[in-house]
């Protein structure tokens, strides 16, 4: 079969580390593997993919795919793929990425879970076969890591810190092997500013976590956040990994937004058919009050099928209501349907829902109903996963009290 050509825009984008195929971003047992391939340059190597460019090309064009939504061309990349490769771990990778793509922002209750989840632990069993022959196979290494981060990253989300520990725990040992050694790569930029970064802000954003990364490097914030743009711009193959999290950095962890806009917008344009992009620049445009570009998306996405994006863009529309044409009964109502089309998907969406509760706290605070009120703001600040929600919903409940 040939393989398939066709580009976007000239755009080339995805790179062999599936691992960061949806910014949840909760969850810092994650760094402990990014450590493993940021510190892995003092070993000769065989790696049949990572210098190749042909078949980096490959994965390029197949991750465009996916991110287009496009699955079906995706697997005919990823069939080629196999049949160069047939034992790599990249090949389940993808796949599990194709599989994950389907269902964004992917749990462990997704209907897709169990077929993402299989290839996730096709890729460990390969890797792991690679490694018993090479134990310092920077290839093998990486897509360990990766799988092992993801179910990491799933257990936190689900709440069982003890099973992502023990993920985390797996590849542990492999990381102190190769903490002195440093890799001078524009790819590697990525994976060491995400430790940079979220090794010293994670914990300090959930306290729980200290007890756990006492025991990893010190991290570095700004350097993180100057390596993740570097990559950015750098990069040939992790350009859209780390445009993505640096916007959702930008967006919930250092609010702001001017800052997320640049790689969201470029996000949407390369794919148009991505909706979760969609849902994130929508976000973005209305942190920003740049209400006129955030309508169309918000009719768009208010047309969806899946409740999650549905959620998104009703919500957004009561924000639109409320703040621009001043229709607080309508604004009350989109609110209150964007709650229950969200209760159709009830592990996600926590974002969309603290937005809803503080509109509504907003709206009741206006009628007089001060108890109502301070019920929906309490509600903000239990599911709000940012600073600026909580802050505006402890400082109204301040003035009520």
């Amino acid at each position: 079969m040939p393989i398939i050509t066709r580009k976007k825009n000239g755009n080339s984008s995805l790179h062999p580390n599936p691992k960061i195929i949806q910014p949840s971003y909760r969850n810092l047992i994650l760094v402990c593997f990014f450590c493993l391939v940021v510190n892995s340059g003092g070993f000769a190597q065989n790696l049949p993919l990572f210098n190749n460019p042909e078949l980096l090309e490959m994965v390029d064009r197949g991750g465009d795919y996916i991110y287009n939504q496009e699955f079906s061309f995706a697997e005919k990349v990823i069939d080629s793929l196999e049949r160069k490769l047939p034992e790599h771990p990249i090949v389940p990778m993808m796949r599990a990425m194709s599989w994950a793509w389907r269902d964004q922002p992917i749990r462990m209750s997704s209907p897709v879970y169990s077929q993402h989840e299989k290839y996730l632990m096709e890729t460990i069993a390969k890797s792991e076969k690679i490694s018993a022959k090479d134990s310092n196979n920077l290839e093998a290494m990486f897509f360990e890591m990766s799988a092992h981060g993801l179910l990491a990253e799933y257990y936190a989300q689900e709440g069982s810190s003890f099973k992502a520990i023990s993920q985390a725990k797996q590849t542990y040992n492999l990381i102190k092997r190769t903490m002195e050694h440093t890799a001078k790569s524009p790819e590697l930029l990525f994976l060491s500013g995400l430790y940079n970064y979220f090794r010293e802000k994670y914990p300090e954003r959930h306290p729980m976590y200290k007890s756990f990364v006492w025991i990893f490097k010190s991290g570095d914030i700004k350097r993180g956040l100057i390596q993740l743009d570097s990559a950015v711009h750098h990069s040939k193959i992790v350009k859209i990994e780390a445009g993505l999290y640096l916007s959702y950095i930008w967006l919930r962890y250092e609010n702001r937004a001017d800052k997320a806009r640049y790689y969201l917008e470029r996000l949407h344009k390369m794919y148009p058919a991505n909706d979760y992009f969609k849902a994130k620049y929508l976000e973005c445009l209305m942190r920003q009050k740049d209400y006129s570009n955030a309508l169309p998306l918000i009719q768009s996405l208010e047309k969806h099928q899946k409740p999650y994006f549905k959620m998104c863009g009703e919500i957004f529309h009561g924000v639109y209501l409320e703040k621009v044409d001043h229709s607080l009964a309508h604004a009350k109502l989109l609110y209150e349907k964007g709650l229950a089309t969200g209760a159709k998907s009830p592990d996600r969406g926590e974002y969309y829902r603290s937005i809803a509760y503080l509109g509504l706290g907003r709206l009741a605070e206006s009628n007089g109903d001060m108890g109502l009120a301070a019920e929906y703001y309490e509600k903000t600040i239990d599911l709000d996963e940012t600073d600026w929600m909580t802050a505006e919903g402890e400082a109204r409940l301040e003035k009520i009290d």
